[in-house]
């Protein structure tokens, strides 16, 4: 599937990073064989490397130190015993395929044999595909010590020198650091030496790594290579200064080390600085016998600062970690000239990084890093078994994670004294009536250009109520719940039926729904759609946001739109923040695709009066306007969502607009200033097709203009809307009486503000 997925991406070259591909000679055979570069060694050396029997035997051609032991498998129970006896115990078992640690167990007695040497086979074939196991002689608390090589394809081979990673539990690692301190140079020169004759052994080309183990004396015995980057490769390149992982991909691209590109001209050519220490955070509990935790991360907070780098896994607020991947959330690497400034670095930037929701090692690295043998560098690889009070952790207590939800929890959660009492809400009594009709039937009949055909033939000035969406996202923080709709839907399909729409849905509704309100954005579609038949509904369309708060790919936005006309909706207003046409496109597409209205917006911005503010004036809105048009908008919206949008303004704008393009336009708007119904009116009489407004108990201040007051201004005028005055009374009565329920959401904005000409603040914002 990789490879099949790469040849259609038109993919040149794969980097199979450190998991198990990277060691999987079929899956080089596999890139070669496909003509797709495998970034890293051929299959040729990852069979003779990747396999850690063969690759003892390649050690011991090169005349290199190997840990005592036979050099194959064993395949059965008999075999098992005769090569521990062979040996001597204590012995080592090992999978000869794959690493990390994974099916290695270490046998000191021959009644504990056969339980282990099954268990390893079962762990290997799960981890690796390949129950192999090989038994080596034990060697009691080493060091374990590895040597960083990289080749190029032209025969040069160079060491990067060596890292300790002694610090490990299970064989797994969890603190590495360059340089080692517990060895001489003389031992550090022959390792890194020995190191470079085992790659030289098969012509190796690409980064990989030499492991040895050193016991007491000193005596270094090689025990694997790793023919792959590695994950504590980090700390090479913070001594040496090298960039490994492109390294890989230069070499892979055919440079020689000594070219310009790579840039290694020679062995001495290498001069390590400094030292540096990596930390693996993992979402591990050591209090658990480091169980990997699972659960969502709630705050996530990393350390900076000089000599710190930071490689991230799947850490960030808001990330599930699952118990199907690996349990790495972070490499932390400290550098400094000296051992313990590197310490204490490190120890700073696990200080500093916060991380709750789920259980990490960071306290257990702390204890490791304070530890004196640590200190002096002198670990071996029982370090952990060795020093039990390593487990003496002490939870942090993260103060501003506290902090806030108690802040949360007083403003959210706990009432200001005596709960309430609440008016009954005040539902219009209704005859049920059947067959109503509305501008939805016109759509259904007509299709999307009759029914701009309708609109363009209209005198009236046609109206959209907000109140199911915009009104109460400025109000009241989107918290109006499906059931207060429903009471009062069946009202406004009967009353005020000739309404132009109904916008009810988008914009932050959907996450609202979801996140706070524990409902489903969807149910409330169908059910309202099903008690308001007549009446198109609308909706805000983040183009390529959709409802979300960041960018979707294509087919996903695709499929959004088509679902969301399935269930209910007629119109989709489409806007880019930034009036980024390009973003609008798919979303467009996909509309005219339904058989629905296509509502394309201009965001405005500015004063088109003044003269000085060249960038957002008149030609900009028009030109922006036809564009659309041409793009295959039904209508254009202003989408003036800050409420800027100034009476005279809205008449010159409207009428420029008018002349230049051929579709209705509707207007948009807040009426956080106070100015708004006139903004509106004066849009009327410069022939804007459509206004939206909010009943009277959900409007103003930060949300639409009064609808109420519109009407009435209107009355017996030729832009005579002919709604009922009496019926949209009746309506805005029922807001008024349900909107206490909601009122912690309110914001402090008490009486309009022309501030907001100044700082120009959308109303959405201000609840």
């Amino acid at each position: 599937d990789i490879i099949s997925l790469a040849l259609k991406k038109g993919v040149d070259a794969i980097h199979p990073g450190y998991g198990f591909l990277s060691e999987n000679a079929e899956f080089s055979k596999k890139c070669h064989e496909a003509g797709i570069k495998f970034i890293g060694p051929t299959a040729e050396m990852l069979d003779q490397l990747g396999d850690k029997v063969k690759s003892k035997l390649v050690a011991e051609r090169a005349k290199v130190p190997v840990v005592p032991g036979l050099e194959r498998t064993a395949g059965s129970d008999e075999e098992a015993r005769e090569f521990a006896q062979h040996c001597g115990y204590p012995v080592m078992l090992k999978a000869a395929a794959g690493g990390g640690g994974r099916g290695m167990r270490i046998v000191r007695e021959e009644k504990d044999l056969l339980r282990e040497f099954h268990s390893a086979r079962n762990e290997a074939k799960k981890a690796f595909g390949n129950d192999a196991v090989f038994i080596e002689k034990y060697i009691e608390n080493p060091k374990h010590i590895e040597v960083q090589v990289l080749g190029d394809e032209h025969g040069n081979i160079v060491h990067l020198f060596e890292r300790d990673c002694s610090v490990q539990r299970r064989h797994q690692k969890i603190i590495e650091f360059t340089p080692a301190l517990s060895i001489t140079p003389e031992q550090r020169e022959a390792i890194c030496q020995d190191g470079i004759k085992i790659a030289k052994a098969v012509d190796y080309y690409n980064a990989g790594t030499v492991e040895f183990l050193v016991d007491k004396s000193g005596q270094h015995y090689f025990i694997e290579m790793n023919p792959r980057i590695q994950v504590e490769h980090t700390v090479t390149e913070m001594t040496t200064g090298i960039d490994l992982v492109q390294s890989q991909i230069l070499v892979a691209q055919g440079y020689r080390l000594d070219s310009d590109e790579i840039n290694i001209k020679s062995q001495d050519a290498i001069k390590p600085r400094g030292f540096a220490i990596q930390c693996r955070v993992t979402t591990e509990d050591p209090m658990n016998n480091f169980a990997p935790d699972t659960g969502k991360i709630e705050v996530y907070r990393t350390s900076s600062g000089f000599g710190i780098r930071l490689d991230g896994g799947n850490g960030f607020s808001g990330s599930v970690i699952s118990p199907y991947y690996d349990s790495l959330l972070l490499k932390s690497t400290s550098w400094a000239l000296g051992f313990e400034d590197a310490v204490r670095k490190a120890k700073r930037a696990l200080k500093e990084l916060v991380v709750s929701g789920v259980k990490t090692n960071v306290d257990f690295l702390l204890n490791v890093l304070n530890h004196p043998t640590f200190l002096k560098g002198d670990c071996n690889t029982n370090f952990i078994g060795e020093h039990p009070e390593l487990f003496d952790i002490r939870p942090r207590e993260d103060a501003e994670l506290k902090l806030l939800k108690y802040i949360g929890e007083k403003v959210i959660n706990e009432t200001k004294g005596e709960k309430p009492d609440f008016d009954m809400p005040l539902i219009p009594k209704l005859d049920k009536l059947e067959n109503l009709s509305g501008t939805r039937q016109i759509l259904d009949k007509e299709g999307p250009q009759g029914l701009v055909n309708w609109i363009k033939s209209q005198k009236q000035l046609l109206i959209t109520d907000t109140s199911f969406r915009d009104a109460h996202q400025s109000l009241l923080a989107t918290r109006f719940r499906t059931r207060d709709m429903e009471k009062i839907a069946p009202a406004l399909s009967q009353m005020i039926p000739n309404l132009f729409s109904v916008e009810m849905w988008g914009g932050a509704t959907y996450d609202v729904s979801y996140r706070f309100l524990k409902e489903s954005p969807w149910d409330r579609l169908r059910s309202l759609r099903e008690k308001v038949p007549n009446l198109l509904f609308q909706m805000l369309l983040r183009a390529s946001n959709a409802v979300g708060y960041k960018n979707y790919s294509d087919n996903v936005v695709r499929e959004f739109i088509q679902e969301s006309a399935a269930q209910g909706i007629d119109i989709f207003r489409i806007f880019d923040s930034l009036n980024w046409l390009e973003g609008m496109k798919v979303a467009m597409e996909e509309v005219q695709k339904t058989g629905k209205i296509c509502e394309a917006a201009i965001c405005y911005t500015g004063d088109i009066l003044d003269k000085t503010r060249e960038k957002y004036n008149l030609d900009y809105y028009v030109s922006m306007a036809k564009e659309l048009e041409k793009m295959g908008a039904h209508i254009l919206a202003i989408k003036d969502m800050a409420g800027l949008l100034k009476p005279h303004c809205a008449t010159v704008l409207v009428k420029a607009l008018k002349d230049e393009i051929n579709i209705p336009i509707h207007l948009h708007t807040h009426d956080t200033s106070g100015n708004q119904v006139a903004t509106l009116l004066m849009a009327a009489e410069a022939g804007v097709d459509i206004v939206d407004g909010a009943f009277s108990g959900v409007s103003g201040l930060t949300s639409q203009p009064s609808l109420n007051s519109v009407v009435a201004a209107l009355k017996n005028t030729e832009r005579d809307t002919e709604i009922d005055l009496e019926n949209a009374r009746a309506i805005s009565e029922y807001y008024s009486s349900v909107r206490p329920y909601y009122a912690k959401f309110e914001s402090d904005l008490k009486s309009s503000s022309t501030d907001v000409y100044r700082y120009e603040i959308p109303g959405g914002q201000y609840s």
